[in-house]
């Protein structure tokens, strides 16, 4: 792996995100999850001694180019009847309150309907292709696309995590609400599991065979609420330097919660990982604690400013964030 980096902190905090011009909530999502980059600027090989197949990521231009392709049509989306359409797609997905569901169902909404916009060169040719051995399933692709511009049949593997990181930022060291989820532990398993996969048989194209395969993370990442106070952080080269960072808190920290302002801090529903919804504010208790009187583990916010409690190892885990 390469060596750490030194960069200044503040490139690396998103203070305009181009989504949040957005009215309607799930127009914000889908501009968001185009907009946002890849977490990595490379992938991180590692397994490298087994037998696996080379994995790309999209550079963060190339998702900046997709966003601004697609900007009249998620104007349209905002200010129109059309958002219907994209209401009915994502909701008739199952299990859309999941978060993952709902990242994969915005994903391939842009896909099939920029696609017949021209707006883009990928044609869906077929989502969640089931794997199995024998009779049993072992797993599924998410994405199997044929990229008219390169002539190439592409696999993308989607994620979105939102992961609290520590010093020494290794993908090892960003972890998720369920702590047994790790930046590392997720690239492994998509490089030693889906994309192993040669030959996929697909309903209207017949078996094809995959030519590249990208592997697309995107999310949120949080820092300790106090690495602000730092004028720079060594970070590592293969982080985006764009990717949204907020901050997280220890909910044992009372050092640092006190430096929140309580007044205005209300819990998020799980649904604003991807955007705030305004309309919830004032709707719910502004804060809650748990029997021991400390705050609940998850997501909250200080106006507009998100911030996530992280658990103790034994707090129960909502599947919605899985």
């Amino acid at each position: 792996m390469s060596e750490p980096i030194a960069q200044p902190l503040s490139t690396h905090l998103i203070d305009a995100a181009p989504w949040e011009a957005y009215k309607r909530p799930y127009v914000r999502d889908l501009a968001y999850v185009l907009a946002c980059p890849n977490v990595l600027t490379k992938w991180l090989d590692f397994v490298p001694h087994q037998n696996t197949h080379e994995v790309e990521v999209h550079s963060a231009i190339f998702w900046q180019m997709q966003f601004e392709a697609y900007q009249q049509r998620l104007k349209e989306l905002d200010s129109t009847n059309e958002y219907q359409q994209l209401t009915r797609y994502l909701l008739k997905r199952p299990s859309p309150n999941r978060l993952g569901f709902h990242f994969e169902g915005l994903l391939s909404f842009w896909l099939e309907d920029g696609f017949a916009r021209n707006l883009h060169p990928y044609e869906t040719l077929a989502n969640n292709v089931q794997l199995y051995n024998g009779k049993q399933t072992t797993g599924e692709l998410d994405l199997i696309l044929y990229n008219h511009q390169e002539k190439l049949v592409e696999h993308w593997e989607l994620a979105i995590k939102f992961f609290m990181g520590s010093a020494p930022f290794a993908p090892e060291n960003w972890v998720g609400i369920n702590s047994n989820d790790n930046l590392q532990r997720k690239m492994t398993h998509m490089q030693t599991k889906q994309f192993r996969t040669v030959w996929v048989d697909t309903e209207k194209h017949g078996q094809v065979k995959i030519d590249k395969r990208y592997g697309v993370i995107k999310g949120r990442f949080f820092l300790p609420i106090n690495t602000k106070e730092f004028g720079h952080l060594d970070y590592p080269d293969w982080l985006a330097p764009s990717f949204p960072m907020h901050e997280w808190c220890d909910k044992d920290d009372q050092l640092n919660l006190a430096t929140i302002d309580m007044t205005i801090l209300r819990s998020a529903h799980y649904i604003e990982w991807f955007s705030k919804r305004d309309f919830y504010d004032g709707c719910q208790p502004s804060f809650t604690y748990d029997e021991n009187g400390t705050l609940k583990t998850g997501l909250y916010f200080a106006g507009d400013r998100p911030i996530v409690i992280y658990p103790t190892q034994h707090d129960p885990v909502d599947d919605k964030y899985q």
